[in-house]
Parts: structure tokens; sequence; C-alpha cells
């Protein structure tokens, strides 16, 4: 079972998911200065990093997966779904991922889910996400993490096993938040937490210590 989201509001862009598997935040989620990518199901990770490397030189979100899944051998088995700078979306849930596995694109969001008790699981994610529209970026994702796990999430009844934050904010030239947690009996419970530490006690180190500014440091 994998569910998230991706979702680009006011120049932020983020990634939030949520599986059975542990240490989902190293291999599914990316986020980068152009958009937020999310590769699950049968998941690819060098997918993820060559997308980001083509919304860097200005290449949509939709074209770049949509040629980087035309030579992939395992297209049905996989899922993909993000979102660029400019709004742009793209889902695409492979014939051969384990039921119920969908996906929905929204206005500047995108989610997609496998193994999930039913579609209401993505209902309440992207329902969730637009109901928390005047709440900060990563505020409205875990809030809409939090609305597909008690919607039912894996069909198996389990709780999600490892969960992951990422948010980029390009006017800070930084990650915002990169959160994960790798292995929990109730990993979406655990994110918040994390997420509630970082938001409080690590508002100190984040400003007393910033990140590379990668506009005068190009990669």
């Amino acid at each position: 079972m994998t569910f998230s989201i991706c979702a680009t509001v006011d120049g932020c862009h983020g990634v939030t998911v949520a599986t059975k598997a542990i240490a989902v935040g190293s291999t599914a989620p990316f986020v980068c200065r152009e958009g937020a990518i999310c590769t699950q199901a049968t998941t690819n990770t060098p997918l993820g990093v060559r997308t980001t490397r083509r919304l860097a030189v200005g290449e949509p979100v939709d074209e770049a997966v949509e040629a980087l899944l035309e030579s992939d051998p395992d297209r049905e088995t996989r899922q993909v779904h993000g979102v660029d700078g400019s709004g742009t979306t793209v889902a695409v849930t492979g014939a051969e991922c384990v039921p119920w596995a969908g996906h929905r694109e929204g206005d500047g969001y995108t989610v997609a889910g496998n193994m999930l008790a039913d579609e209401t699981v993505l209902e309440a994610v992207a329902e969730a996400f637009e109901a928390n529209a005047e709440r900060p970026l990563a505020d409205r994702l875990l809030a809409a993490l939090r609305a597909g796990e008690d919607a039912g999430g894996d069909k198996r009844g389990d709780h999600a096993q490892s969960a992951a934050l990422a948010v980029f904010d390009p006017d800070g030239a930084r990650l915002e938040h990169d959160l994960r947690v790798d292995e929990h009996r109730d990993a979406v419970s655990e994110l918040e937490r994390v997420y509630e530490a970082a938001r409080t006690q690590g508002r100190e180190w984040h400003d007393r210590y910033p990140a590379v500014d990668l506009r005068r440091h190009p990669r």
C-alpha cells in the first residue's frame, strides 16, 4: 500500500507519502526548485531523479514523465505523478498496479495510490488538501495524508509503516522540510509528531544555520 500527494502552492513544491514498506522517503518523493514528483507501486528511484533533471532545464513535468516511461519495460507496474512550477500535472497508473489503484489530478496537485481500501482514500486526500487552502503547504499536505489514513489507507487494514514529507521553497533556495519516518507501527502519526518538532524546536536551527543558496552555488 502506498498513497501520496504532490502539490505546488505560491511557488513552493511539496510531496508527502505513506506506505507499508520501510524507508519510503529515501526512494519515492522528489522535490526541486521546479516541481515535485513521486514514484511508487514498483518504485523507480532513478525515474524521480531524471524527472527533476528534466524539470531543471525547463521541460514540463508531463512531457518529462511520459518520455521516461516510454522506454520503461515495467511501466505497467508503476505509478508516477507530480506537478511543476507552472501548475502542469501528470499522473500515471500502470494497468498491473495492485488494486485498488488510481490517481486524481487537481488544480496544482496530484494524488495517487495503490493497494488501497478503495477509491475513497484518494478522494479524502484531495478533499482535505483543498479544504485547508488557508494553511501553509506542509500543513495542507499532512492534513491530506491524515485524511487518507483515516479513510482506510491499506486495504489489509494496516497502518502505514513509513512516511515522508518534503517541501522545497524556491525563494529560500532550500528544502523547507525533509522529514522521514522509516519504520514505525503508525508512521503517519509519527510523521505528524516529527513535523511539529521541526516546525517549533527546529525553527531556531533553521534560522541559525541557513542552507546553501543554490542560486549562488548552482548544481
